[in-house]
Formats: structure tokens, C-alpha cells, sequence
């Protein structure tokens, strides 16, 4: 059974798209068992002393190995603006949280707070 959730894991490959709970797209992409990008929509970016920006879409690379039972968590980007997931693959479907955090032209920081979300059925 063991083996089996890790060659699951090693096997994920592709995009698996989902909804945010604020009704935006957020895309995983998956190669070879790592997560390779994630692309997600983000509804409401709030900025200390500036106010609210949005919607945003943030589109960052990186590497994420994905583990057992399918988590992985993702983390990429500079610090002027970050990307952090946190999710699970189970099949063709994907859910968790994600936070986006940076700072604007101002040096103002900013962030999205967790927001969660599950593909579709």
C-alpha cells in the first residue's frame, strides 16, 4: 500500500486545474512527481497604509516534490512578491491553501492571506 502512494506520487504529471474560494482559477503543474509552476488568481491583495489590490493573477516556477499520499508544498518567487501552496493531488484533482505576500513599488508589504481551493467535480 506504501508503494503504491509513492508511485502514485512519482507519477503525477500534468496541470491540474481548480477554483479558489473567492472564484478565481488557480492551475498546478506537475512533472515527474515535483511540482513545476502554479498559476493562481487571487481575488483581494491587501497592502498596509495603500489599500486593497485586485484582482492579481501570480504565476510563479519552482520545485516541489510531492510526498506521500500527494502533498506537496510550494514555495517561489521573490520576496517582492511571494507564492506559498500548500496542497494535495489525489488523482486528477487538487485542493489546498495558498498565500501570496510581497511588497509594492512603495516598499509598502502586502498579502493575500490563506485562501483556500478544490477542483471541481
Amino acid at each position: 500500500m506504501l508503494l503504491a502512494l509513492f508511485a502514485t506520487a512519482a507519477a503525477a504529471t500534468g496541470s491540474f486545474a481548480a477554483v479558489s474560494e473567492d472564484r478565481r482559477r488557480v492551475v498546478v503543474t506537475a512533472r515527474d512527481g515535483v511540482v513545476v509552476r502554479v498559476r493562481a488568481g487571487l481575488a483581494r491583495y491587501r497592502c498596509e497604509g495603500f489599500g486593497d489590490l485586485g484582482p492579481q493573477v501570480v504565476d510563479e516556477r519552482g520545485r516541489a516534490r510531492i510526498g506521500a499520499g500527494g502533498r506537496f508544498a510550494f514555495r517561489a518567487g521573490e520576496p517582492a512578491q511571494r507564492l506559498v501552496v500548500r496542497g494535495r493531488l489525489r488523482g486528477r484533482r487538487v485542493a489546498g491553501t495558498l498565500r501570496g505576500s510581497g511588497t509594492i513599488a512603495t516598499g509598502q508589504p502586502c498579502a493575500s492571506g490563506p485562501v483556500a481551493f478544490r477542483s471541481r467535480r
